[in-house]
């Protein structure tokens, strides 16, 4: 992306790490936390950056807006939709907190074709859907919220609702969620190896 997109991008860091042992947003990369490590690669193409969390303190030194959910306990659809109406913008790139590396050029891709559909997702050759690395349209909320009314919390329901593209992916050329101790430090190996 050539300077900022009139778009925001929201970093849910909502989640429990119970498979992890410890908050993912926190961990260290380097010598700042991952969520720092996601921030620095994506504020310069956003006009926008949000975090999705219900413990704003913990996140205070990233200097950025931080957004609790609306209704505790209800999971990443309750992130999802509390963030989207909380953005300033149409468009918005959602990312996990424990996904480290962003791929500039996929984001941007998603967000070109995001006009006509109410989310761009990216899919694997496996049919894997990785709807927190995806760009919605603000509108979504609406019905993420009729979702979260019916007591339906899954984001496959808000993906299975919507006016969707699919974007493909290849999971050995980059994404990799963290969401296991030994993840976490194969990551930090592969830095270090540089592949």
């Amino acid at each position: 992306m050539v300077g900022r997109k009139k778009a925001t991008a929201i970093i849910l860091a909502g989640g429990k790490s119970s498979r992890m042992g410890q908050d993912k947003a926190l961990l260290p990369i380097g010598n700042i936390p991952l969520i720092q490590h996601i921030i620095n690669q994506l504020q310069e193409h956003f006009d926008e950056l949000i975090i999705g969390a219900n413990n704003p303190q913990l996140y205070a030194f990233t200097g950025l807006r931080v957004v609790s959910d609306l209704e505790r306990g209800k999971g990443p659809l309750m992130g999802i939709y509390t963030c989207l109406k909380a953005s300033s913008n149409q468009v918005n790139f959602i990312t996990a907190c424990d996904i480290p590396e962003m791929n500039i050029n996929l984001i941007r891709n998603m967000i070109n074709l995001a006009g006509a559909y109410g989310i761009v997702v990216p899919v694997s050759a496996s049919g894997y859907y990785e709807p927190l690395y995806a760009v919605y349209q603000k509108g979504m909320y609406k019905q993420a919220k009729q979702l979260l009314s019916n007591n339906s919390g899954r984001i496959i329901d808000l993906i299975n609702a919507a006016n969707i593209k699919t974007v493909d992916f290849k999971d050995s050329d980059w994404h990799q969620n963290l969401n296991k101790k030994e993840e976490y430090l194969h990551y930090l190996k592969s830095r270090v190896d540089g592949n």
